[in-house]
């Protein structure tokens, strides 16, 4: 009888595991996937602290236009005296400090002395000029020796650079008229002070023949009949609050009238209120973060935002005049909302604005114009202890830089950053350590099942082919 065959349709020899297909690079990934959460931790509050930093930064943004707001006010009121109209001979800037008119008349304008040397054939041949010496120049009876020249060998270019260079009084240039080049001389600043010879005059210099060709001129008008002699086209005090800046000399006489403006005076203040609740929007979504995004947000802490939340409470109520009607920003119904934002007649509060700035102009000027006091200068104060380093002088003498309160937090968390980045650094290195070990392994693991492999194929040959062989011969007998 014969044997039954034995089955071959598998190997009898395996060897399973990463030869025959698993996915090593997936387990490495996983593995170092899992062991980097310490890692992501970390710079997920890296992250954390940059988008803090972020608000600060916006923050401190906000506070500065505020101050740019309230600054304007601090120059013009809110309700600023101005001239009704424009003029030929000059014009009018700041604001006066009562209604009025004055009577301007412009004689002269100030100017500035001049002087010019003889042609030359050229700016840059030194032969051109054959000059030798020094030169000097007066400055109203004033020479300084360390501004004394050496010509000795210099081109007409290289001459007005050294002028430039050494005597900051004036300015020299070259120029030239088509046939011939020349030194130009300008005293930098108009008018003089001894007299119009005196305000430049040259010391030595001989071979350039400089020569005056405009005096030096004061500039001259009457305010009201005032006879006002000035070195400068820019007069102030005259007009209490007012400059004039002169720019022709008609010498006929022109009424200037200053009268209230409270055309703009609503949005003067409407542009102060928005950009204080520019602020408050921010630092409430900071002190009273919404509760489903609070995590995203990151918001900053709230111990600093309470003070500035605090000082702006009080701008409202601070008493800046102890007269008249108007004596702080709620007399001109400026409103404290639930949300802590300011609104412009919103909530009945005695008069309008309209109303309050008519009864007591001022007053409401003083709200913001007042030194020391008013708003303007408290917002600045505010601001600056936020955004601006201040110098102690400690006891023994010596000075300590302190840092703005939201410039110290921005302080803090970048130095935050930086430590973290040390273990950030670590635990990268330990990761792609990690990973270089679990690949190695592996791949030592993938040679070894390849051998065995190997090996299983071979004995499998063997077998089979042995088996065969005995089944021919059993078949045959």
């Amino acid at each position: 009888m014969a044997s039954s065959p034995i089955s071959t349709t598998g190997p009898l020899f395996q060897a399973g595991g990463l030869a025959s297909g698993l996915d090593t690079t997936s387990i490495v990934n996983s593995i170092i996937t899992a062991d980097s959460a310490a890692m992501l931790q970390v710079q997920q509050q890296q992250a954390a602290y940059s988008v803090q930093i972020s608000t600060l930064a916006t923050l401190t943004s906000k506070l500065q236009a505020l101050q740019s707001a309230t600054d304007t006010l601090a120059t013009s009121g809110v309700a600023p005296i101005k001239a009704d109209s424009t003029y030929a001979d000059f014009t009018v800037s700041g604001y006066a400090l009562v209604e009025g008119d004055y009577t301007v008349q412009v004689e002269t304008m100030a100017r500035a002395a001049k002087m010019r040397s003889d042609p030359f054939s050229s700016a840059q041949d030194p032969n051109a000029l054959g000059l030798t010496g020094t030169l000097q120049f007066s400055i109203d009876g004033v020479t300084s020796p360390s501004t004394a020249i050496d010509m000795t060998g210099m081109s007409l270019s290289a001459l007005a650079e050294a002028i430039n260079a050494k005597v900051p009084q004036v300015s020299a240039a070259v120029v030239s008229s088509g046939t011939g080049y020349s030194l130009s001389v300008t005293r930098n600043s108009t008018g003089f002070s001894t007299s119009q010879e005196g305000a430049l005059q040259v010391i030595g210099g001989e071979g350039l023949n400089l020569q005056t060709i405009q005096h030096a001129q004061n500039a001259s008008l009457k305010v009201d009949n005032l006879q006002i002699t000035s070195k400068s086209n820019t007069i102030t005090g005259a007009i209490p609050g007012v400059t004039l800046n002169l720019r022709g000399q008609s010498n006929v006489a022109t009424d200037v009238n200053f009268a209230r403006d409270t055309s703009s005076s609503a949005s003067a203040i409407q542009s102060f209120i928005t950009a204080y609740n520019d602020v408050v929007t921010l630092l409430n979504s900071q002190l009273r973060p919404d509760p489903n995004q609070a995590a995203t947000n990151n918001p900053l802490a709230g111990t600093n935002l309470l003070s500035i939340q605090r000082a702006m409470q009080g701008l409202l109520s601070t008493k800046v005049n102890t007269s008249g009607t108007v004596q702080t920003l709620s007399d001109l119904n400026v409103s404290l909302l639930d949300d802590g934002t300011l609104a412009l007649d919103k909530l009945p509060h005695g008069n309008t604005f309209a109303e309050a700035i008519a009864a007591d102009p001022s007053g409401a000027n003083k709200l913001f114009t007042t030194a020391k006091t008013g708003v303007a200068a408290l917002v600045d104060a505010l601001v600056k202890r936020q955004v601006e380093t201040s110098t102690v002088v400690l006891p023994d003498g010596s000075k300590l830089a302190v840092e703005g309160g939201l410039e110290g937090e921005t302080t803090l968390l970048k130095n935050s950053i930086t430590a973290l980045d040390d273990t950030v650094s670590y635990w990268q290195t330990y990761l792609d350590n990690e990973r270089t070990r679990l690949t190695s392994q592996f791949t030592a693991m993938e040679q070894t099942v390849a051998t065995l492999n190997t090996a299983s194929n071979y004995l499998n040959a063997l077998f089979y082919a042995s088996t065969n062989t005995s089944y021919k011969t059993t078949s045959k007998g």
